[in-house]
């Protein structure tokens, strides 16, 4: 990265030498962009404000902790207004297979700026009942990365000689896996997963970043208020080689199993607002609104979440709901 740094302070000096102020803006730009994105590094594993939305992503051990399946379809506009903000794509599906064993299947399209990050996650958990209340299980994942800078962006503006901009195509296969424990009304996970670490090759580009590990440790809880009215806390910590932790802090109110509503916080970063609603006990709708914390909100106040899940199968309406965030 140091070189990167030199070679950047070099740009303005070699570029207004050669009259090339659209090549300097480019640069300037991708930088720029890069930066964002190594600095939140949610955007090499992406996170949503509805985290349990998707969470076999998160954790391979959380696939089939439902006697039903799931299909799911979410998408995220973060930071609207700005060009070249983030937007991801998100499209699964999971299921439990018997009484033991689960799979889940996740497709991710990440966009920042030129670069297009392309991820296939196939999830497996196992599941074991340790007592009459709580349950053990322990997942393994199998990841595909594809990670390309889009030139077709940069029309007359790009070179392909230039050192400095270099295309990049890049496939990165991983593993990764997890453990969690859970009940009807608790849950506590960790989980890494992505195993390898992956360093830029020595003749790619300045601007292809390493690919690091993240650590994931969650936990939540299910309180029964009234008969009808449920409150879910949660909290999930997430932690990159060279970045600070993370904190997410949530809470969500469950009415007639069928309205949710909550908060969600991101400590430093943003603050969210939740809602779901659940249709004929088969169809889930979510939204999420979340303002930024951190100097951007300045440009932006906007970054919107929506989700879609069907469940499938006749078993959901027979076992008791595991308490995420919406079932």
């Amino acid at each position: 990265m140091e070189s990167g740094l030199q070679g950047l302070f070099m740009w303005p000096i070699n570029e207004i030498v050669l009259g090339n102020m659209k090549k300097l803006i480019l640069k300037i730009l991708i930088f720029s962009l890069t930066v964002v994105q190594f600095t939140l590094s949610a955007q090499q594993d992406p996170m949503y404000n509805q985290y349990i939305f998707n969470s076999y992503t998160i954790n391979p051990a959380e696939a089939g902790i439902r006697a039903y399946g799931t299909a799911s379809f979410l998408h995220r506009w973060q930071w609207v207004g700005i060009a070249g903000a983030p937007t991801t794509t998100s499209m699964g599906v999971e299921t439990s297979l018997g009484s033991k064993w689960g799979i889940g299947l996740n497709v991710i399209a990440d966009k920042i700026g030129p670069e297009v990050n392309q991820t296939v996650n196939f999830s497996v958990g196992y599941h074991i009942k340790l007592s009459s209340r709580y349950n053990f299980a322990a997942g393994l994942n199998a990841v595909t990365n594809h990670r390309r800078l889009n030139t077709a962006l940069f029309n007359n503006v790009y070179d392909p000689d230039d050192p400095d901009l270099q295309a990049f195509n890049i496939f990165r296969p991983n593993l990764g896996g997890g453990l969690l424990l859970y009940s009807n009304h608790f849950f506590i996970g960790a989980s890494l997963p992505r195993l390898i670490q992956y360093k830029t090759p020595a003749n790619g580009t300045n601007l292809a970043l390493d690919q690091v590990r993240h650590m994931f440790i969650y936990t939540g809880r299910m309180f029964d208020v009234s008969p009808n009215i449920r409150l879910k806390p949660s909290v999930l910590m997430k932690g990159v080689s060279g970045a600070p932790v993370q904190f997410d802090l949530n809470g969500v109110i469950s009415l007639y199993k069928t309205i949710d509503a909550g908060v969600n916080y991101r400590l430093g970063d943003g603050l969210g607002l939740l809602f779901g609603i659940t249709i004929k006990e088969r169809l889930i709708f979510n939204y999420a609104y979340e303002i930024p914390l951190t100097p951007i909100r300045n440009n932006t106040q906007q970054t919107h979440e929506l989700g879609i899940r069907y469940r499938f199968g006749k078993a959901h309406v027979e076992k008791v709901q595991s308490p995420r965030f919406f079932n």
